[in-house]
């Protein structure tokens, strides 16, 4: 009897989870949606952390070459966009039908899940080798511009896990411990 509820109930974490995964490759999911903050900023963030592209693209004062490989990159990325988020929607959908079903089939679910992902994989691929080709026809000073925007983008994103993990403590057991500030007792 124990070994029918350990395999019934993984048997349901594997099915949620793949519903959960399915569901967070959404970026059109409603704002009720858990972490719906993020669901809304993402196609307006370009690649290796680079913030609004558009406040970018202003500042690098491209010539007529380099505009061109930045309209192709920016119609990779809404085409590729576009396309993982069919793929998403087609792995709910599969998943929807299948809660119907008496008996689940984990590994076609499995199967389905791992294609879907290799699709987006390879879809973020592209979507990153049409931007290094615009970082590629950059000069010094306009690769310098885009460096310093993605460090600063990093460095912001760091306080704000640093922030985080200080409100939540230590995760994990390897984290170090946080030090309380000066003059309060442990």
């Amino acid at each position: 009897m124990r070994k029918l509820k350990i395999a019934t109930a993984s048997a349901i974490l594997v099915a949620t989870s793949m519903f959960g995964i399915a569901h967070a490759a959404d970026t059109t999911a409603p704002a009720t949606a858990p972490h719906a903050a993020t669901y809304h900023t993402r196609g307006e963030h370009g690649p290796w952390g680079l913030g609004n592209l558009h406040k970018l693209h202003d500042q690098l004062k491209l010539d007529a070459q380099q505009e061109q490989a930045w309209q192709q990159a920016v119609n990779t990325s809404k085409q590729n966009h576009d396309a993982m988020r069919k793929n998403g929607e087609q792995l709910r959908q599969m998943i929807a039908q299948s809660k119907d079903q008496k008996i689940l089939d984990l590994a076609g679910m499995r199967a389905a899940r791992e294609k879907v992902f290799d699709q987006n994989r390879q879809l973020r691929s592209q979507t990153e080798d049409a931007w290094l080709n615009v970082y590629n026809g950059l000069n010094n000073d306009q690769k310098t511009l885009v460096s310093t925007t993605i460090k600063a983008r990093w460095a912001k994103m760091k306080a704000w896990h640093d922030k985080a993990r200080h409100h939540r403590g230590p995760m994990h057991k390897s984290a170090p411990a946080l030090q309380p500030p000066a003059g309060q007792a442990q």
